[in-house]
């Protein structure tokens, strides 16, 4: 028998991903954080994700790179599937040319005093030396973790099959850059910056997402990609060779900071810019009052028509009821209709310059918004309407404060009435007379 089924899984979220302060390194070597408590989780949730596989496709062999965020994303998945872990070099982080410090990864002896129930005994599969290749302790080119990887698959599947011939399903758990130079490998791709399709798709590397290729009668096959469909949170910190520093370095989340504090700035810079809002404005008139100067089959009274230059005025979008003004709009009583010779009443003359109070409402659907060259610019999803019962009179500054009071609100009989008005209308309305005294 021979292996049929390679998982490979980056460790989970790291505990230096998350703002200062860090918690020490458990085994004191340079660049070996633990796992945040979040990437503990996460850990867990890839361990249950396997655990509910079919049998057939669950891991029955586990491998992980020796340094310990790797081992402790590896424990849960040991514990729920009953299975030993062995450290492997191969499978070891990458680290580019030139860093000041290299960092080695523990052995057996010091990684075994935090996980004395996860690795196997070293006698099993010596770290160093059952594979035995090992990254350059100078640091690896992009072209460097490439050729480690070809040499890994050509020396690890050979061992591996003649000490486990029964063994057909493994998981390797690595580091985004070795798990994306294992896969470019399987592929027979070119290097690791290839695409892996002609759809120009690329290696996914979240914390602990996982591939998963099938052996073929003339190679492998992905049928997953950085899949995190079971992790609560999805895809986080990915990572490819793309990127200008090594994957979860500490320029690395500096740049992912600076590029998350732009984006959102650019968020919100185009919420400020591109607010799209429709409102429904009341038809006012009776058809019957115009009969006399129209006979027009749909009565002028229903059409409202706003004059480009028309103004139009709101209040604090954020509340429940905001108030609307439609101004510069008045038209003479008829203006000539081009299109059948009759005068058509504008309806907005009965409206402009008065103060409506509107709820918002959802739209059914969503209204698109194009510019004058058909590009699409916005969209609008829920809409203001206009509360017909409810009016807005601006209080002559002519009467006392008792005699004012009473003539902001009028009830669906056209009556004024002053319970019941909100502290928000009121002080609308005194910024509207102020506004008015001062112009």
């Amino acid at each position: 028998m021979a292996v049929k089924q390679i998982y490979i899984a980056r460790h989970g979220y790291r505990a230096n991903w998350l703002p200062l302060p860090h918690p020490p390194n458990p085994t004191g070597i340079d660049s070996d954080p633990p796992l945040a408590p979040h990437g503990v989780e996460q850990a867990r949730q890839l361990a249950a994700y396997l655990t509910s596989l079919p049998s057939t496709d669950r891991p029955q062999f586990v491998v992980s790179s020796p340094f310990y965020r790797c081992v402790e994303t590896a424990e849960p998945i040991s514990e729920m599937l009953s299975l030993k872990v062995v450290l492997e070099r191969g499978v070891g982080e990458w680290y580019r040319k030139g860093r000041k410090v290299i960092p080695q990864p523990a052995d057996y002896d010091r990684l075994t005093r935090f996980f004395p129930k996860v690795l196997v005994d070293e006698s099993e599969w010596p770290r160093d030396t059952t594979v035995g290749v090992i990254p350059d302790p100078t640091g690896e080119s992009n072209e460097d973790i490439f050729v480690r990887a070809n040499e890994f698959w050509k020396r690890f599947l050979p061992v591996f099959e003649e000490k486990y011939p029964d063994i057909e399903t493994i998981m390797i758990i690595t580091h985004a850059a070795t798990k994306i130079a294992l896969g470019a490998s399987l592929l027979r791709l070119s290097g690791v910056l290839d695409y892996i399709d002609d759809d120009n798709n690329t290696f996914r590397a979240g914390a602990c997402s996982l591939d998963k290729y099938v052996r073929t009668s003339d190679g492998w096959d992905m049928k997953m990609n950085g899949n995190t469909e079971f992790l609560a949170g999805g895809e986080e910190m990915h990572w490819d060779f793309r990127s200008t520093y090594e994957a979860g370095s500490d320029e690395d989340i500096k740049a992912r900071a600076e590029e998350a504090k732009r984006k959102k700035e650019l968020q919100e810079k185009k919420r400020e810019s591109d607010f799209y809002v429709t409102v429904d404005i009341p038809m006012i008139g009776k058809a019957q009052n115009f009969e006399d100067s129209n006979n027009l089959e749909t009565p002028t009274s229903k059409v409202n028509i706003i004059k480009p230059a028309a103004q139009f005025q709101i209040t604090e979008l954020n509340n429940d009821n905001p108030l609307i003004k439609l101004s510069n709009n008045s038209t003479a009583p008829g203006v000539q209709d081009t299109n059948n010779g009759n005068d058509a009443i504008n309806s907005i003359n009965v409206i402009d310059g008065k103060i409506y109070e509107t709820s918002w409402k959802k739209l059914v659907g969503t209204d698109l918004i194009f510019d004058d060259y058909g590009e699409l610019i916005g969209k609008v999803t829920e809409h203001l309407t206009v509360n017909e019962n409810v009016k807005i009179v601006l209080k002559d500054s002519s009467k006392t404060k008792e005699d004012s009071d009473e003539e902001e609100e009028v009830d669906a009989n056209g009556d004024l009435k002053t319970a019941g008005q909100s502290a928000f209308l009121k002080h609308a309305i005194k910024l509207a007379k102020k506004k008015e005294a001062h112009s």
